[in-house]
């Protein structure tokens, strides 16, 4: 399910992102297993998701009429 969603992010946001894919593979191949190991890690920032959240998810959700959002949403993010 992460390798499927990680793919999936990397083919919506390779043109609009500058986001690090070392840290993708970071995510998919070991994060899980050490947080289910010793817990939350510090020194992981959530800055860069949560940046990405409020550009392609929060401000064209705005935009909407709150009618078939998700498809909204995606032609806004892909017409940016």
């Amino acid at each position: 399910m992460i390798t499927n969603w990680a793919q999936q992010f990397v083919k919506v946001f390779q043109n609009y992102s500058k986001f690090k894919y070392p840290k993708l593979h970071s995510w998919i191949y070991h994060i899980t297993d050490l947080i289910r190991k010793y817990g939350s890690l510090n020194g992981f920032s959530t800055e860069t998701y949560e940046s990405l959240h409020k550009d392609f998810v929060k401000t064209p959700y705005y935009l909407t009429n709150k009618q078939n959002i998700e498809t909204q949403i995606m032609k806004l993010v892909i017409n940016i």
